[in-house]
């Protein structure tokens, strides 16, 4: 991402930031009971909300977003609830994510092929991965986005092909969206 990409977010956060959500993704609550702790990371975190719920569980999280305006929101929050997050202000275009390092990775609306194989390795075996983004189907609503942003129908499953999938489709939490849920063997 460039200087502009992180102003584009930074905006965005500044001006969405007091209205979205602090709620957690569904997909981590709905497995909240099979969640052994560990270390996790929480990939474009934005304003962490994912990340300080992993917290709460007894983790130890590494949370990495691109906009310092999200990251200060979040270490705000994560301050007002007592918890301790490792928030990492860094650009996905150049971060470098350590191998075998998570027991847990989070990764919710954002989408960078290139880090897939990066995602594989970066879990430990037996580590879960929760994955939901857009796909193609989002452009029938919001046709200025590029293609290259959204998954095909049916891709999230390829791409850990041989992993254990506990559920994923292509009728995620958001419409048009696609999610998977597995385990690395």
């Amino acid at each position: 991402m460039s200087a502009e990409d992180r102003l584009r977010w930074d905006r965005r956060w500044a001006e969405e930031g007091a209205c979205r959500s602090t709620e957690p993704h569904p997909l981590l609550v709905r497995y909240a009971g099979q969640l052994g702790g560990g270390r996790a990371l929480d990939l474009a975190c934005g304003l962490g909300q994912n990340a300080l719920w992993l917290a709460g569980h007894g983790y130890n999280v590494d949370a990495v977003d691109i906009s310092p305006v999200a990251l200060a929101q979040a270490r705000a929050e994560a301050a007002r609830r007592g918890l301790s997050v490792n928030f990492i202000e860094a650009d996905l275009d150049s971060y470098v994510l350590p191998v075998a390092a998570y027991d847990l990775i989070a990764v919710f609306y954002f989408l960078d092929r290139r880090l897939l194989p990066a995602l594989r390795a970066a879990l430990v075996p037996g580590g879960w991965l929760f994955y939901e983004t857009f796909n193609l189907g989002r452009l029938a609503h919001a046709p200025d986005i590029p293609a290259v942003y959204l998954l095909e129908i049916g891709e999230l499953p390829r791409h850990f092909a041989g992993w254990r999938i506990l559920e994923a489709g292509d009728n995620g939490s958001r419409p048009h969206s696609s999610y998977i849920v597995c385990r690395k063997p």
